[in-house]
């Protein structure tokens, strides 16, 4: 997966400096007392994060659905904090079935995404005293939008950014890039899958898609509201019949490119906020924001909002949304058992950025099938990860960084200011890396679990963009390539341009044989001490103690690393007796499918000892 430089987002007003967790007091002044950063609330079965302003309108942001969600959700949160700091209130959220919300219970069509949103405005508008709106919408909530605009009045505006205008079309795109996913990772349709829509192991139910598939923003002929911002996709014609449509309806529509569309929706891990078309947006808005203050809607009067502790009910489990580290700018969702927990409970870190969800959403299925058992779990972004903001004076890629190792080890913090001991990790990718370290650093420690693992110990001369952009680049397909028609020969006489991938494979292939020359070229060799390290690393584990688990889908990429450490056979690790090994078959590296997603959970319900 792709990896470019991270730019810098807006970095909000600071709070005090604790490393515990920020709780969620009743306050007497709403606006005033919400976090510039945005303050969790719950409602409706859903979670989401409202941010403050005085203007005299405030923001609905309808976020896109499935994978386009996936890859936006840090864009979408820097978007809301340069509306708060613009000073206009704002709410995001998440739809039923989707994000951190309850799953949905048979959905006949998009009644409870409607509903939703409808309780969405209400909480926006009596946390505001806003009775004007601008809803803002990408993908499939910009459809949302201009459809329940009316519904929603008084709204000044809408801003859609690349809107799905034809149902139909939208799901033949689904299904097309369903299979371009798939092909990227190197697995084929999902057998269990009955729609053919499930981008990234991200299903819609049926209903819902044929629901979907008869909307066309070009069949009404009603005006959802004055003003319409259309950020545009280039060469889209949908994009151009939308705002031929509107226009010709009455309304003023404004039209800007999307700079940055392509590379947002490509992989979680490669996008980076577009600044420059978050500024545009901005701007569109607070010129509608300083508007003649309107007459205050009924529901901001009538129910003031009194910004209770976020909590969300569901079956057999309560989940908390926390914000806690420094200046608070972490966020989680603690995840409990409705009855009585067990002693431990489950830190998960994230697997390369895909936020706290995990990818196909498998986290939030673990952390609920966990307290359905009796055990409370903490799913959290690391710094500059989905709703976490970056440090400051962090460094540009967290990913491998010593600050991820530190975030998880606060939020250890976090479950123990709770009453938790004996924490477990649970981390996959480069998640089990930062869990790996952090475990070997803090002794509350008591098991991990580490999931298609492919760093034990970091060699400093490795480049971590290179490593995240191309790790998944077989180093056996690149051997293949040398040996066929005279491959090894060209690369030596410089005839085969191997690039930066190949480089970047052939720098693992010498590492790998390296390390495991070590013991007969001397410790005191680079790769020597690599392989010491990862010793001392276990050794600290094994004095400790602490339960290990290696998980690995059959023929994963990360087994080339466990190979360079332990042996073909695995046995170098008969020499640590606290750790084991196993591995799950018809599995991709991210357990996209869902039946391997559902091995992956029956694994780890199965090894996690509370």
């Amino acid at each position: 997966m792709g990896a470019a430089a991270a730019e810098r987002t807006p970095v909000m007003a600071r709070r005090q400096d604790a490393a515990s967790e920020l709780p969620i007091a009743p306050v007497s002044s709403p606006m005033a007392a919400l976090s510039s950063q945005g303050t969790p609330v719950a409602f409706s079965g859903t979670i989401g994060m409202l941010y403050p302003g005085a203007a005299s309108v405030a923001v609905l942001m309808l976020a896109p659905v499935g994978y386009e969600e996936l890859c936006l959700r840090s864009t979408w949160r820097t978007l809301a904090e340069a509306l708060s700091l613009a000073g206009i209130a704002c709410l995001r959220f998440d739809y039923p079935g989707l994000g951190d919300a309850l799953d949905a219970v048979e959905p006949s069509g998009l009644d409870d995404w409607d509903e939703t949103v409808r309780a969405a405005a209400d909480l926006l508008r009596q946390a505001s005293g806003c009775s004007r709106l601008i809803l803002l919408g990408q993908g499939f909530g910009g459809t949302l939008a201009l459809r329940l605009a009316d519904a929603l009045a008084p709204v000044s505006g809408c801003v859609v950014m690349a809107p799905v205008v034809n149902g139909k079309r939208y799901l033949r795109e689904l299904s097309v890039w369903t299979r371009i996913v798939a092909d990227r990772i190197g697995i084929g349709m999902d057998p269990d899958d009955d729609t053919g829509c499930a981008v990234a192991g991200l299903r819609l139910p049926p209903a819902r898609l044929a629901a979907i598939g008869r909307l066309s923003l070009l069949d009404t002929d009603s005006r959802p509201c004055d003003e319409v911002l259309l950020l545009t996709r280039s060469g889209h014609a949908g994009d151009a019949a939308l705002a031929t449509h509107l226009a010709a309806r009455g309304t003023a529509v404004t039209t800007s490119p999307y700079q940055g569309y392509e590379l947002l929706t490509t992989d979680p891990t490669g996008a980076r906020p577009p600044l420059p078309t978050i500024a545009a947006i901005v701007a569109w808005v607070a010129l509608r924001a300083r508007a003649p203050e309107q007459t205050v809607h009924a529901l901001a009067t009538a129910k003031p909002y009194e910004g209770r502790v976020a909590k969300l009910f569901g079956p057999g489990f309560i989940e908390s949304p926390v914000r806690f580290g420094p200046d608070g700018r972490l966020f989680g969702v603690v995840c409990e058992p409705e009855g009585r927990s067990s002693r431990s409970s489950i830190v998960f870190v994230n697997a390369g950025r895909d936020y706290h969800i995990g990818w196909a959403r498998v986290t939030v299925a673990q952390a609920r099938a966990f307290a359905v058992r009796g055990i409370a779990s903490l799913r959290f972004d690391t710094s500059g990860i989905g709703d976490s903001l970056p440090d400051e004076n962090g460094p540009e890629e967290v990913l491998y960084s010593e600050e991820q190792i530190a975030d998880v080890r606060l939020a250890l913090d976090v479950m123990d200011t709770r009453g938790y001991q004996d924490p477990i990790l649970i981390g996959r990718c480069s998640g089990a890396y930062a869990a790996f370290n952090a475990a070997v650093a803090d002794q509350r420690v008591r098991q991990l679990v580490m999931v298609n693992n492919e760093r034990f110990v970091w060699d400093p001369d490795e480049s971590v963009e290179d490593a995240i952009r191309y790790a998944h680049r077989s180093v056996g397909d690149f051997g293949a390539t040398l040996k066929r028609n005279g491959g090894l020969r060209r690369l030596l006489t410089g005839q085969l341009r191997i690039g930066p991938a190949a480089r970047y494979l052939l720098f693992r292939l010498l590492k790998q044989v390296s390390v495991r020359l070590a013991p007969v070229l001397g410790r005191l060799t680079k790769h020597g001490r690599l392989r010491r390290e990862c010793q001392r690393r276990f050794g600290v584990l094994a004095a400790r103690q602490v339960d290990v688990a290696l998980i690995y889908a059959e023929g994963d990429v990360g087994m080339a690393e466990f190979n360079t450490y332990f042996g073909k056979t695995g046995e170098g690790l008969s020499a640590y007796r606290n750790v084991s090994f196993a591995t799950i078959p018809d599995a991709d590296h991210n357990f996209t499918h869902l039946g391997a997603a559902l091995r992956l959970r029956a694994k780890l319900l199965e090894t996690v000892k509370p």
